[in-house]
């Protein structure tokens, strides 16, 4: 790890999935799940967990943790890097909520100068950081390795009907477009839908899904392990990625689906927000939602799915994009924010 001796520290309450890496990783037991008082709770106890530790560098993963990292890194007259996945002031969690949107953003206001380096995962959002705050902000986007992909074959596909395989992976919270889609599967017998992840609408969902009488086609995995999820991505046919733009996080992100379902070889499925939209036309390795009604994209998807001169130049894109979008070259620019703290 670049000579560093590294500790990890996060939060745990929705499992206790094992993480095998190579280096140090402390997980604190949090009484509270979830709104301001998880966020007390957490911030305090990075803080009294962080001041104990001999750090010569500490990293605020996200908005939500920079207090008590920055708390700490004052305390101790040591740097701190904000690393800044998201434009956390401007996520869907914060519509109709504006005090604590207030208070998010007098903190980020108050902190993130304070920061030694700041870096991102897309180029609108660091654009929106860097004409803000009158920073430097670096971009890092969150890509998987790059490998070779192999195509499974056919007996080691997990289903058997003939049916085409649809997925999303990721948060299942309000705005990802996942109702629309369900919605969706009402007109597409000849596919079924892989849902990977958890969030706060999967029991709403859920009931929908009931309410349609989709149950043998819409599969809700959960939250996985790394290898499992790999595994469910690359048997898919298609990758969505239908995030409403609801809020400016939405609308410039660039979500970590988008390089998952690159690297798996399969083509996608995405909503016209700039920063994919981007990668999707200039790469030639999908499409766009430009109609939301259920209806509609049914009939996108069918397109797509049966298309297959276009599924195979999708397909042999995405393998070509795999190789210019992969963290053998975005590691470069971590390299380059942490090399002076060696």
């Amino acid at each position: 790890m670049m000579g560093f001796d590294v500790t990890l520290v996060g939060s745990v309450f929705r499992d206790k999935f094992e993480l095998n890496r190579s280096y140090n990783i402390h997980r604190l037991e949090m009484i509270f799940r979830s709104g301001g008082l998880f966020h007390f709770e957490y911030n305090i106890r990075l803080f009294l967990y962080a001041i104990k530790g001999k750090y010569d560098v500490l990293v605020a993963n996200g908005l939500d943790t920079i207090p008590g990292i920055g708390l700490t890194a004052f305390l101790k007259r040591k740097p701190f890097i904000y690393d800044s996945y998201d434009l956390f002031t401007e996520s869907a969690e914060m519509i109709g909520r504006p005090f604590v949107r207030r208070f998010w953003q007098m903190t980020e206001r108050c902190l993130i100068r304070k920061a030694r380096r700041v870096y991102t995962i897309s180029e609108s959002i660091s654009e929106i950081l860097r004409s803000k705050y009158r920073i430097n902000v670096g971009l890092v986007r969150n890509t998987p390795e790059f490998k070779s992909i192999k195509n499974f074959p056919p007996e080691y596909r997990l289903v058997h009907e003939g049916l085409k395989v649809l997925i999303y992976q990721g948060a299942v919270n309000r705005g990802r477009g996942l109702e629309m889609i369900i919605s969706a599967m009402k007109y597409l017998p000849e596919a079924m839908l892989f849902i990977v992840g958890d969030g706060e609408e999967e029991e709403n969902l859920e009931k929908l899904v009931s309410q349609t009488k989709l149950y043998n086609r819409v599969i809700f995995y959960g939250r996985v392990q790394f290898e499992e999820l790999k595994f469910l991505t690359m048997q898919a046919d298609l990758g969505l990625s239908a995030e409403e733009d609801i809020c400016l996080n939405y609308r410039y992100s660039l979500p970590n689906k988008l390089f998952d379902y690159i690297h798996a070889g399969i083509p996608v499925l995405v909503s016209g927000l700039p920063e994919m939209k981007k990668i999707v036309l200039e790469q030639q390795i999908g499409q766009i939602i430009v109609d939301r009604s259920p209806e509609k994209l049914a009939a996108k998807i069918r397109k797509m799915l049966f298309d297959d001169e276009l599924v195979k130049l999708w397909r042999t894109n995405a393998a070509a994009t795999a190789k210019e979008f992969n963290w053998c070259k975005e590691k470069n620019r971590l390299i380059e924010i942490y090399e002076e703290f060696l």
